[in-house]
């Protein structure tokens, strides 16, 4: 197994274009990620911690040893727009790579406010779905030097890269870089917002920081968690920011739009998704369902309290009854709808492995380091106290092969 370092543009600037590199440049800086604040599920993740930089434009490339063309995975990596990064040891392809026999590209992108913005003054909306082009463009042109298949790129992703792999995959400018589909946990529920909304996000900064494109990365961080928080309780967002709408680009609209694709796509979800979300949350197993059905309506507004009456007389529980239903308005139904709409060229897939904790089950992030291999590093996560190693490993080898077998 090879691994690589790579840039793939230079910085000209905040809220400006990077600039693809013509040419391979090996790194032998640290491992880097966009600027950011802890992450929502830090808690249960427990990643280790990346140096930050507003110059971050990396591909992490890994390569198994055949010598055969190999098709090419180009992974996007998650965090709910605000966090993450390729270099993260818990996002390691080596063990994939070498298991699927293929090449694992994983790119670096701006995220928070500094990725997602639009506002009239900056020369780009949505910087850090553009990074993540330009890093597709430059392995389009570059990864046949790796030994990868420059005609078998599966665009992948898993959570807010699962969305920006959407993005792509219905982007009608954008087809001619790839050839197949993969979104993991792909949240469907959520939809870009307006350049209106966006707008009024940015003014919001403005009221707080002089000078947006100069001003110190700590206080837009931290001006970001404010904003972020006004965002999920005034705007009702999921996350604490989203990208805007772009014309030919970044749809309104992605069920309408996936019916005009012909290609294939595969979407994963677990089965207990929003159990990474729900946990903390003052549900027991004796909470009123009416009580509890109040809260569900903004993610499952049809008859929420008839569905959740009829889980709790399955399941005797209702924190267990409320993480079904959730986890099936919000992740289980758009896949299954996106895959309805694409007919043949679909395939769903439901991810489940034993766990033994009754909160999170097998939750959101879950399956990560089965898609990996790499379980040795996920040793310090709450999520997998008590699992099987072993079963974890055997799981994980059955789940490469599933990937194989389609981006073969």
């Amino acid at each position: 197994m090879a691994h690589f370092r790579i840039r793939y543009a230079r910085y000209n600037g905040r809220f400006k274009a990077c600039t693809m590199l013509d040419h391979i440049e090996y790194c032998k800086e640290e491992a880097v990620a966009f600027p950011q604040n802890i992450g929502r599920l830090e808690s249960l993740l427990s990643h280790g911690k990346l140096e930050q930089n507003e110059d971050a434009f990396f591909l992490d490339i890994w390569s198994s040893t055949s010598e055969n063309l190999k098709p090419v995975i180009f992974w996007i990596h998650g965090g709910a727009f605000v966090a993450g990064g390729s270099s993260d040891n818990q996002n390691d392809a080596s063990k994939l790579a070498e298991n699927a026999d293929c090449i694992v590209v994983s790119v670096t992108y701006r995220i928070g406010f500094l990725g997602t913005s639009y506002f009239e003054t900056i020369p780009q909306t949505n910087c850090g779905f553009h990074d993540i082009i330009t890093a597709l463009e430059w392995t389009n042109k570059n990864i046949a030097q790796f030994g990868g298949d420059k005609n078998n790129i599966t665009i992948a992703g898993q959570s807010s890269g699962a969305w920006y792999a959407m993005a792509i995959h219905t982007s009608p400018l954008l087809q001619h870089l790839f050839q197949k589909t993969m979104l993991f946990s792909w949240p469907g529920t959520m939809k870009a917002i307006t350049q209106k909304t966006s707008q009024s996000i940015s003014n919001e900064f403005f009221q707080k920081i002089k000078n947006i494109e100069t001003e110190n990365l700590e206080k837009i961080l931290r001006i970001q968690k404010i904003v972020g928080k006004r965002n999920r309780k005034k705007r009702k967002f999921d996350v604490p920011l989203l990208p805007t709408i772009e014309k030919g680009y970044i749809s309104d609209d992605f069920f309408r739009d996936v019916k005009k694709i012909d290609k294939k796509i595969f979407l994963q979800y677990t089965k207990d998704e929003c159990g990474a979300y729900l946990y903390h949350y003052p549900i027991s197993k004796n909470t009123s369902p009416l009580l509890v059905s109040f809260f569900l309506r903004r993610y499952c507004p049809e008859k929420t309290y008839k569905k959740l009456l009829e889980l709790r007389k399955q399941t005797k529980d209702t924190y267990q009854a409320t993480l079904a239903l959730a986890s099936e308005y919000v992740f289980h139904k758009p896949a299954n709808k996106i895959a309805e709409i694409s007919g043949n060229n679909a395939v769903i897939h439901e991810f489940n492995f034993p766990t033994k904790n009754e909160r999170t089950k097998c939750c959101h992030c879950f399956d990560l380091p089965f898609i990996f291999g790499c379980i040795n590093n996920w040793e310090n996560s709450k999520l997998f106290e008590g699992c099987n190693r072993e079963d974890m490993q055997r799981e994980s080898l059955k789940m490469q092969e599933i990937i194989k077998n389609f981006i073969y």
